[in-house]
C-alpha cells in the first residue's frame, strides 16, 4: 500500500507542473474563474496584396494633340498623361514596362494600343487613340449612342487590363462627334432625301415600267420601293459610322443579303413586267389595252387590280419593321446589324411570294379563250 501510495502521490505532482498553455483549448485549469477571463482577440485578416507602386502611383494630368482645346481627345490623335511616381514603376528593377502600360478612358481598358513614348523622369506616358480588333469593343461602348457633340470622362493607365492607377483626371472631353462633319452629313443627307424624294415624284425611278397615258406618270413599284429604300439607309448608316468611329470596314454579310434581295426582286418584277421571262419561241405578253395611271404612293405599293393585297403588304410591312430596328442597330452599337438567317429567309420568302403572285397579274386571257 505504500507503494501504491507513492505512485499516485508522484502522479499529482507531475500533472500539477503542466503548464496551463498545454491544456486543451477553451477549457481552463481547475479552480479558475472563467468569468472574469477576457475572451481571446478574433485573427486580423490576411493584408491585401498591392501591387509594387500601386499606392505610390497617380495620374495628374492630361494633354491632348488638339493645341486649341487641350483638354479634348478624339480618335486618331494623341493624349499625354501626367504620371506621379512613374520612374519608380518601370525602374530597371521594375517588372512593369513603358510598353505594358495600358491607356483607361472612363475606367475602360483600350488594349491593343502601347504607347507611342514615354519618359520616366518627367512622368509622362503618351498614347494614340486608335481602333484595333482587341480595342474595338471599348470604343463601341465609348462611343455608342451619341446624342452630343463631346462626352466628358476620366483618363488613367494600368499595367494591365484589370489594374487602373487612381486618377485625378476626371474632366477629358472625348469628342464622339466631329461637329464639322456631322453637320456637312445632316446637310448632305437632307440634300440627298430631297433630290431622290424629287426624282421619285417627277420621274420613273421608282415607278412600274408600263405605258401611261400622255402627261401622267405609271404607278410606283413596290420592289424599287424596297430596293431604293435599303440602298437609302445603307449608304447614310456607312457615312454616319464612318464619320464617328473612322472605320470602312463597316458593311456586314446581312446587309450585303438584304441589298440582294432589293436588286432581285426589282429585276424579277421588271422581268415579270417586260414581258421578259416568256419561254423561248413564245410571244411577249401583249401590253395593257388602257394605259396604267398611279393612284397614289400607298395604294400603288399596297394593290394590285383587284384592290389591297395580303401579299404586297407583308413584303411593305417587314420592309419597314427591319428598317426600323436597321436604324436602331446602328445608333445604339455604331455597326451594321447582323440579321439572323431566319430572319433574313422570311424577307427572302416574302419577296418570292410577291413575285409569285405578281406574275399572274400581268397575265391576259388569251384571244378567243373560252372562260
Amino acid at each position: 500500500m505504500s507503494r501504491s501510495a507513492f505512485l499516485c502521490a508522484l502522479l499529482g505532482v507531475a500533472l500539477a507542473a503542466i503548464p496551463a498553455s498545454a491544456q486543451q483549448e477553451g477549457t481552463p485549469p481547475a479552480g479558475a474563474a472563467t468569468a472574469s477571463t477576457p475572451a481571446a482577440p478574433a485573427p486580423s485578416p490576411a493584408p491585401i496584396q498591392v501591387p509594387a507602386g500601386y499606392p505610390h502611383l497617380k495620374v495628374t494630368g492630361v494633354v491632348s494633340q488638339d493645341a486649341a482645346h487641350p483638354k479634348r481627345a478624339a480618335l486618331g490623335k494623341a493624349v499625354t498623361l501626367q504620371v506621379e511616381g512613374l520612374a519608380s514603376l518601370v525602374s530597371p528593377d521594375s517588372q512593369v514596362h513603358c510598353s505594358n502600360l495600358i491607356l483607361f478612358l472612363d475606367e475602360i481598358a483600350i488594349p491593343g494600343s502601347p504607347p507611342e513614348s514615354c519618359s520616366p523622369a518627367e512622368g509622362t506616358v503618351r498614347f494614340l487613340l486608335e481602333r484595333t480588333d482587341k480595342s474595338d469593343r471599348a470604343w463601341h461602348f465609348l462611343l455608342k449612342e451619341p446624342t452630343r457633340v463631346v462626352r466628358v470622362i476620366s483618363a488613367s493607365v494600368g499595367p494591365n487590363e484589370e489594374l487602373a492607377y487612381p486618377t485625378t483626371v476626371r474632366d477629358l472631353e472625348l469628342e464622339i462627334i466631329p461637329k464639322g462633319k456631322f453637320f456637312s452629313f445632316l446637310a448632305m443627307l437632307a440634300i440627298g432625301l430631297v433630290v431622290f424624294v424629287r426624282l421619285a415624284l417627277k420621274t420613273a425611278l421608282l415607278r412600274d415600267p408600263v405605258p401611261a397615258p400622255a402627261g401622267q406618270l405609271p404607278p410606283y413599284s413596290l420592289s424599287r420601293f424596297q430596293l431604293g429604300f435599303w440602298t437609302l439607309l445603307v449608304l447614310a448608316a456607312y457615312v454616319f459610322i464612318w464619320m464617328v468611329t473612322a472605320q470602312l470596314d463597316t458593311i456586314t454579310g446581312s446587309v450585303l443579303v438584304l441589298l440582294g434581295i432589293g436588286s432581285g426582286t426589282a429585276l424579277g418584277a421588271t422581268l415579270i413586267d417586260t414581258g421578259k421571262t416568256a419561254p423561248a419561241g413564245s410571244s411577249p405578253p401583249p401590253e395593257p389595252a388602257t394605259p396604267v395611271v398611279s393612284r397614289g404612293f400607298l395604294n400603288d405599293l399596297l394593290s394590285d387590280a383587284n384592290g389591297v393585297s395580303i401579299y404586297r403588304f407583308q413584303l411593305f410591312a417587314w420592309t419597314l419593321i427591319l428598317g426600323v430596328i436597321f436604324c436602331a442597330s446602328v445608333y445604339d452599337g455604331l455597326q451594321m446589324p447582323q440579321f439572323s438567317t431566319t430572319l433574313l429567309g422570311l424577307m427572302g420568302l416574302s419577296s418570292g411570294t410577291y413575285l409569285g403572285f405578281k406574275v399572274p397579274e400581268n397575265k391576259e386571257p388569251a384571244a378567243g379563250a373560252q372562260s
